[in-house]
């Protein structure tokens, strides 16, 4: 991970059309203050909330996300929902501060472009249902503009201050 942030701090220094994926500068500051923790307070909530779904009610969260049955290995699937709690509460903790704490929100960028992949992936093979595709804009697609300019902002600040030598 810290080669990957490494590598981003090199990328972000060498001024590389990667920040202009997304118009971040056309955006005043007030309103990037404004919008940004408020979209990382509800990306918590809404991660913690499917967490808890998953670990309290983990036939019906099965049922949601395709499964023909509910897993044989039930702590495996409500360690999946505590993975999710753990990271709602980072974005939460996040939300204080996006720029100062961008590292939380990349892994989450990540997990959020990587886990669709891996949906895909599955039913592509056939081993979960296509009906499961509309979890994707809901749970992942939505928070990658959001996160995707606090990840570019926070490495910027980051550079710009020396943190990222």
């Amino acid at each position: 991970m810290l080669r990957v942030i490494l590598v981003a701090c090199r990328i972000n220094s060498r001024q590389s059309s990667f920040q202009s994926i997304i118009p971040v500068n056309q955006m005043s500051s007030e309103t990037l203050s404004r919008w940004l923790p408020v979209s990382l307070m509800l990306s918590g909530i809404h991660s913690i909330t499917w967490g808890c779904f998953i670990v309290f009610f983990p036939g019906p969260a099965a049922d949601v996300y395709g499964l023909a049955e509910t897993p044989q290995d039930l702590f495996l699937w409500q360690g999946t929902g505590l993975v999710l709690v753990l990271f709602g509460t980072g974005y939460a903790i996040a939300a204080s501060n996006p720029y100062q704490h961008w590292v939380i929100v990349l892994v989450g960028l990540l997990a959020k472009v990587l886990g669709p992949i891996g949906i895909l992936v599955a039913v592509l093979r056939g081993e979960i249902s296509a009906d499961v595709l509309w979890l994707l804009p809901v749970n992942d697609v939505i928070w990658w503009v959001p996160f995707g300019v606090i990840v570019i902002r926070g490495l910027r600040n980051a550079t710009a201050s020396g943190d990222c030598q």
